[in-house]
């Protein structure tokens, strides 16, 4: 029989290698391009499917967190995993048959998402609720793995396979399998244990279990009539929506930028298509690294310099949203003035560092706001607010993509009397997509401007003195009694 502490760091480790198979969704930048050659794909189709990824990791996260905190988190896992082991399943199969249907990708990479989310939230309430008096640091290596797993199995795919794509998607679905099956007993067992203190504890306060079901009701609805939510809404949705877009979209960047420095260097007659396609590949595969790494940093250092900045400051964390809405847009004119694939792995770490940064910050100045009762359901649904400015974005790439990338041809036919399968796509350079740069730099400044009218306005609301009614004098008994 295992010690109590033996059995905690079981359940934290277990958590944490699950977060490896959660991040798998933002390999779709590093396969994408091969994916849409075997399909006959444009670039439009694949930011749509890379779209419905997403779609599937928002849509997911307020059923998810239902689902964790009523049935714990057992179900939740089970339910993850099928749906990622079945989109990279059918992933492979429409691969390897090269059954052309945008529609059924999207449904693949959409159950991929919602697995993914399904996990994760199994993964941060087990932490949180394991490790009560560490609950930051503690759910934080579930997260730091998760933004570092893109660069684990991108690692294995250039390794060992590498320009087999087909192979490298069996990989991954094998992968999910064997580490849920490692991992799963101690998510149970901790399930389990959680359940009957739960239930322990309704027998033994029952009375104080239904005021705390009313409560948490009332603050539902109260989610929504809050200024705050929707600020956090709102910064989630423009920060987030600008790395998802550079995450799903980096794999074409980094072909017109190959494509157009092997034009200018004249490397066509020393460099067979093939080899110009494996170069491309292999630039795929450092950017998903890239930005696996600074996603992993930056979720880390918004952990820790959260705590530092509220403990030893006083101040909210809030105003650490500064640096990735700076950040960010610094990240959009980086990119427009990105001329060689060389330059490319700086810009990918710091869209990667300032991603990662953003989606920890936020969920904990969630739960500093609305507390952690309702903390599930409150995050989930803050999880949507990226939807519609990354399809907004995520599409607009595409079309500016296929667009250049039809004038490219044309310019090719003009020249040769016929498209060589090595300048296929656009060749232009960061001239295929700077006009898409330009409107997500302004959503990088309309970021940095909700961020400084939320930490004002703070500071305004707490500076000024709140005037009390009659009747919440009379509830918290605020008076003093005449003896």
């Amino acid at each position: 029989m295992l010690s109590r502490n033996v059995h905690r760091v079981l359940v934290l480790l277990s958590c944490t290698f699950l977060g490896l198979i959660c991040g798998t969704l933002y390999l779709y930048s590093s396969y994408s391009p091969q994916l849409a050659k075997q399909l006959q794909y444009t670039a439009s189709d694949s930011s749509k499917i890379a779209l419905w990824g997403t779609i599937g990791t928002a849509w997911a996260g307020p059923i998810s967190g239902a689902v964790v905190d009523r049935k714990g988190y057992t179900l939740s896992l089970l339910i993850g995993a099928f749906l990622i082991i079945l989109g990279y399943g059918g992933m492979k199969y429409q691969f390897d048959h090269q059954y052309n249907q945008v529609q059924i990708s999207c449904f693949w990479l959409f159950s991929i998402g919602l697995g993914s989310t399904f996990i994760n939230s199994a993964c941060l309430k087990c932490c949180a609720v394991s490790f009560p008096s560490i609950r930051g640091v503690a759910t934080s290596l579930p997260l730091a793995l998760y933004g570092l797993s893109a660069l684990f199995y991108s690692v294995i795919a250039s390794v060992f396979y590498a320009g087999k794509t087909s192979e490298f998607l069996g990989f991954v679905g094998i992968s999910v399998i064997v580490i849920c099956v490692i991992c799963f007993p101690s998510v149970y067992l901790s399930d389990k244990e959680h359940k009957l203190r739960k239930a322990s504890t309704f027998r033994n306060h029952q009375l104080s279990e239904d005021s705390e079901k009313n409560l948490s009701t009332h603050s539902k609805v109260d989610l929504f009539k809050s200024y705050k939510f929707w600020m956090c809404f709102a910064i989630l949705g423009s920060l987030a929506s600008l790395g998802q877009m550079y995450i799903y979209s980096v794999g074409y960047i980094v072909k017109s930028l190959v494509g157009y420095s092997t034009t200018e260097e004249h490397l066509e007659v020393a460099a067979t298509s093939d080899q110009i396609e494996l170069l491309i590949q292999q630039q795929q595969q450092l950017q998903v690294g890239m930005i696996s790494i600074a996603n992993c940093i930056g979720r880390i250092l918004a952990g820790i310099s959260g705590d530092i900045i509220t403990q030893s400051f006083s101040t909210p964390r809030s105003w650490l949203l500064v640096i990735p809405s700076v950040g960010t847009t610094f990240c959009q004119i980086l990119t427009s003035n990105t001329v060689h694939y060389n330059n490319l792995p700086l810009n990918s770490f710091l869209v990667g560092l300032f991603y990662g940064f953003t989606f920890c910050l936020i969920p904990i100045i969630v739960g500093d706001i609305f507390g952690m009762e309702d903390f599930s359901f409150n995050w989930g649904i803050t999880c949507l607010a990226p939807i519609g400015p990354s399809y907004y974005l995520t599409s607009m790439f595409g079309k500016e993509y296929d667009l250049k990338s039809g004038k490219t041809a044309l310019m090719d036919m003009a020249k040769d009397g016929e498209t060589s399968s090595a300048t296929m796509g656009c060749s232009l350079g960061n001239k295929c997509y700077n006009s898409v740069l330009g409107v997500t730099a302004g959503v990088g400044c309309f970021a940095i401007i909700l961020v400084l009218v939320f930490n004002f306005s703070d500071m305004i609301c707490r500076r000024k003195p709140k005037t009390l009614s009659l009747q919440d004098i009379r509830i918290n008994k605020m008076y003093i009694e005449k003896p």
